[in-house]
Parts: C-alpha cells; sequence; structure tokens
C-alpha cells in the first residue's frame, strides 16, 4: 500500500509532463479512481487511508487538507510527507507495474476536468451514492473497502465482456 500523498505527487508529475494544471477536486478524484480500480482488480488498497463520502464525492482527508489552500485552482506544489527525518515531497512510487498502472489510469481519467469527475462518482449505484444515502449528512463517514472492490470489480468485468461481444 502506498500513501495517498505518493500517488498524488505521481499524477501531479504526469500532468506537469503534459503540461496540464490539476485542480484539489481533479486529483481527489484519479487517487480515488486509482484506488478503486487497483481494488477491482487486486482486491487489495492501493493506499492506506480510508476513504470517506463527503458531499462533493468521494473524499481521501490527508489529500484535502495537503491541497486545500489551492481552492479550486492548479496545484502549484507537491505534497510532503512528515517522519523522523524531517518534511520532505512525498516519493512516487518505484514499481514499474503500478508506475504503468497509474499512467493508465491517468489516460483514462486525466481527460475529465474535476467536476466531470466528481458527477462520475456521484452516479447512481457507485460506492459514493451507496454510502452517502446511507449516512447522507454525516461527515466522516468511511466508504466501506469490500463496496468499492465489488464496484470495480463488476465495472471491470462488464467492460471485458463488452470489449468480448
Amino acid at each position: 500500500m502506498f500513501s495517498p500523498k505518493t500517488i498524488a505527487n505521481y499524477f501531479l508529475e504526469l500532468a506537469a509532463a503534459n503540461g496540464e494544471a490539476i485542480t484539489p477536486m481533479k486529483l481527489q478524484k484519479l487517487v480515488y479512481y486509482a484506488h478503486g480500480w487497483y481494488a477491482g482488480y487486486t482486491g487489495q488498497p492501493l493506499i492506506n487511508e480510508a476513504v470517506e463520502a463527503w458531499q462533493y464525492g468521494p473524499v481521501i482527508p490527508s489529500l484535502y487538507h495537503e491541497f486545500k489552500q489551492f481552492g479550486s485552482g492548479p496545484i502549484s506544489g507537491k505534497a510532503y510527507e512528515y517522519d523522523a527525518g524531517g518534511v520532505r515531497p512525498a516519493a512516487p512510487p518505484a514499481d514499474p507495474e503500478i508506475r504503468t498502472f497509474l499512467q493508465n489510469v491517468f489516460a483514462s481519467y486525466g481527460k475529465y476536468s474535476g467536476i466531470r469527475l466528481s458527477e462520475m462518482t456521484h452516479a447512481a449505484g457507485t460506492p459514493w451514492d451507496l454510502t452517502w444515502s446511507e449516512c447522507k449528512g454525516m461527515r466522516g463517514v468511511d466508504i466501506p473497502f469490500p463496496r468499492i472492490v465489488e464496484h470495480f470489480k463488476e465495472t471491470a468485468a462488464k467492460a471485458q465482456q463488452a470489449a468480448q461481444a
């Protein structure tokens, strides 16, 4: 498992390499989709933090707090890790398979705005939708990880069936 900040910094690098900017909302949703697809394919979490159901969709609290100062504007910095050695930017994943996986997620979802990605996470039957409708108005409610696994596993199976048809 990775820190969400590690995954976020890699998406920020990919965007910068393409001359693109990422808003905090878009980054939240990219990390969520990476986590979801990884969970759907492997049954394991990609990140070591729970995803919460907030009013505007799935949110990873550490990323929210790290980047909230950018509001709805482009992020102009990296996420930082704090440990016994001090403060440093979170290093992107070194594993080439994870990097390729994240590049594929970015290629699929990076073309969408944060608002469009948020709309996609709000679709009926998504993990956020089911959790939010059960706990409407409650803050800090985790989206159950098994719900994320099941949703993305089913979505992957449907896509594979459609590709074979």
